[in-house]
């Protein structure tokens, strides 16, 4: 093996293994001939907040009491660890994970959560001959027979599910002649409050197969990777035996050959590995899962150099109901899945059409009346911004959100009640970005840090119109200078509420 296969397969077994043993590190640095440094770069990105017992710190989990979980793991003597979104944030408690099995704490006690357990979710999976039955790949044939197949493309616009600078990027992939080319399916995940792509890698994942094969044929790439955040290995598993149903299927139906093949791969779970170029860079076993400068776009070079095309598992998954609707001549239209936590009675998955109001979407979660409604994270969820209560019944679509200056994207939206202080809130926030940032840039790394560091002073009642004047400029900086989304998003999401904070300072 060469250098890079080398360096790629011990990533691979890094994260699989969840290695994080001066021991086991110096056996990998062996096994693959390399550096020792090499290995522990690795190790301790993808596992730098990693511990036998680890609790989430992410903003829903800590509007359910996850420090009430740190005063009593204290009580008990238990070691932990903090770290962020475990992926069962609609749980009704803060998460904890102890060894490999997740639990939420309420009343004072800790419970398994029952949908995390492998069995369970063995049980919710949807075998080939049942998607089959209720219209699974009854339209694969004939769409392979198109000659051009990019007007699939262009169904996802007319939804709401891609943008028009992104169909642009496709086509172009599509039509490259630099072979091979990847499509490379998001199934990270690592927004808190998000769990739906976890949820249909578990539940919907023939459906989720059968759109990645009609993507890959559009785009004519050559092999399809669906890269799943390591936490979330039951969802490995699940596609893992939907492929071994599948390939016998297309095998009978003399399709096999002509397709790419489809393999799961582990990625780390730091949330910047969710940003496509450092899901790729993670794929190849580049240190961690850093961002890349840009250009080149991942459609130009992308995976080992060539054009990828990165998408997110719900717009993959939702190809295949939108070429039904195409074929069948109804509205090309998609129901969106939100993933509502925070201050309701309900939190869960809600699907609905991407004209429903806000207000609506909160009424059906329940426990919050308008009224007292302070202010939502909607879309992107802390990483988007937030929607004050002025605003509650607003339409969800594409449209109007990005007139709020916040973005649907995955989905999540967390409710934030009038007895919620939002400097408080704030300061999570940051905090989040401060320990997620992968310190390659230094607008983000120090940034981030400073951002922590006023709302504190702000906090504690002791920040002065200077400091805010220096985190504004700090949060500009970061605007037009950080490397990825990450810094960008901190910014926002601090000079979004930068008035309410000077608010706050001249009322103490």
């Amino acid at each position: 093996m060469d250098y890079r296969t080398r360096l790629r397969e011990a990533s691979k077994e890094i994260i699989e293994r969840r290695i994080t043993s001066d021991d086991e590190l110096r056996k990998i640095a062996d096994k693959y001939n390399l550096p020792l440094s090499t290995v522990k770069t690795l190790s301790t990105f993808y596992f730098h907040d990693y511990s036998e017992v680890q609790v989430c710190m992410g903003l829903p989990c800590l509007l359910r009491g996850a420090r009430e979980v740190v005063k009593e793991l204290e009580r008990r003597g238990i070691k932990y660890s903090i770290t962020y979104c475990l992926g069962y944030c609609d749980r009704g408690g803060p998460v904890v994970r102890m060894s490999d099995k997740y639990y939420t704490f309420v009343n004072g006690e800790f419970r398994e959560i029952e949908e995390s357990r492998s069995d369970y979710v063995q049980s919710q999976y949807e075998p080939l001959d049942k998607y089959i039955a209720r219209g699974g790949y009854k339209y694969f044939e004939k769409f392979l027979s198109e000659d051009n197949k990019l007007f699939i493309l262009e169904l996802l616009v007319k939804a709401g599910l891609l943008g028009g600078g992104a169909l642009s990027r496709f086509k172009t992939l599509a039509s490259s002649a630099n072979k091979p080319k990847y499509l490379i399916v998001n199934g990270h995940e690592g927004e808190p409050g998000g769990f739906k792509d976890r949820l249909i890698m578990e539940r919907n994942t023939h459906q989720l197969l059968e759109g990645a094969l009609l993507l890959s044929l559009a785009l004519n790439v050559d092999e399809v990777i669906i890269a799943v955040n390591e936490r979330f290995r039951n969802a490995k598993a699940m596609i893992e035996k939907a492929l071994s149903e599948l390939r016998p299927y297309l095998t009978s139906k003399g399709l096999l050959n002509k397709l790419p093949p489809i393999t799961a791969l582990l990625v780390g779970s730091p949330y910047i590995v969710g940003e496509e170029t450092a899901l790729i860079n993670s794929l190849e076993g580049n240190r961690g899962g850093e961002p890349r400068l840009r250009p080149p776009d991942p459609t130009e070079a992308g995976l080992f150099g060539k054009p990828t095309a990165v998408i997110n598992v719900e717009v993959v998954a939702a190809v295949p109901i939108l070429l039904s609707n195409y074929y069948e001549g109804k509205e090309i239209t998609i129901e969106k899945y939100f993933c509502i936590t925070g201050d309701v009675d309900r939190p869960g998955l809600y699907k609905e059409k991407l004209t429903v109001g806000l207000n609506e979407l909160l009424a059906k979660a329940g426990g919050v009346k308008e009224e007292d409604v302070k202010a939502v994270f909607v879309g992107g969820g802390v990483s988007s911004g937030l929607v004050h209560s002025s605003k509650i019944r607003v339409r969800l679509t594409p449209e109007e959100t990005r007139k709020l200056g916040v973005f649907l994207g995955p989905g999540v939206i967390i409710a934030l009640s009038n007895n919620r202080c939002i400097v408080d809130v704030m300061l999570e926030v940051e905090r989040f970005f401060s320990h997620e940032s992968c310190g390659r840039c230094e607008p983000c790394r120090l940034g981030t840090k400073e951002l922590v560091e006023v709302l504190e002073k702000v906090s504690m009642g002791k920040a002065s119109e200077e400091d805010l004047k220096w985190a504004e400029t700090v949060a500009r900086t970061m605007m037009e200078t950080s490397l990825c989304g990450l810094g960008m998003s901190a910014a926002r999401c601090f000079s979004t509420r930068l008035p309410s904070l000077g608010m706050s300072l001249r009322s103490t």
